[in-house]
């Protein structure tokens, strides 16, 4: 179950972020603390992680995660995040076992890129019900909910219901 304050604060961070807010950003991030900071990455590359798969329509490969980043970049928020950029963090940190520092090696980078890499998603691609990226962020943790409670063997049956619909 995600802490409701844990989502609160994830839930002003993206909306900074979304908004290109990067002193309202850190004011948040500082006050939230290092070990609430952590859950909030972790929801971060979750949160990115679903919106990548959902807008490939399956595990999404390489192709997949540039066409993902590319049109992310491109999005209406305009956040200073490149293609390059969110494909680096996607292919590498997401659906990688890199670390984010070790892939963006200057801090404000670490910092930042998955941040808007994440409002740009929320915001290139909206949910299904074509509601807004807060309604979008509940579907998400919906799911990321009911994943922490689903034996790793359905997985198969999972995605084979996903894959009909």
């Amino acid at each position: 179950m995600i802490d409701p304050k844990t989502d609160d604060t994830f839930r002003q961070i993206t909306e900074h972020a979304i908004r290109n807010r990067v002193d309202d950003m850190a004011r948040v991030i500082a006050e939230a603390g290092e070990k609430a900071y952590g859950q909030i990455a972790g929801l971060v590359v979750q949160a990115s992680a679903y919106i990548a798969i959902d807008a490939s329509e399956r595990w999404p490969n390489d192709a997949d995660l540039r066409e993902v980043a590319r049109i992310a970049s491109e999005s209406k928020a305009s956040l200073p995040v490149t293609a390059d950029e969110i494909h680096a963090y996607l292919s590498r940190v997401v659906f990688g076992t890199d670390r984010v520092d070790s892939v963006f090696g200057d801090a404000e980078k670490a910092a930042l890129v998955p941040l808007y890499t994440l409002a740009n998603l929320l915001v290139a691609f909206k949910p299904p019900q074509g509601k807004g990226w807060n309604d979008w962020l509940d579907v998400i943790e919906s799911a990321i909910e009911t994943a922490d409670v689903v034996p790793g063997t359905a997985a198969p049956m999972v995605m084979n219901r996903y894959l009909k619909k």
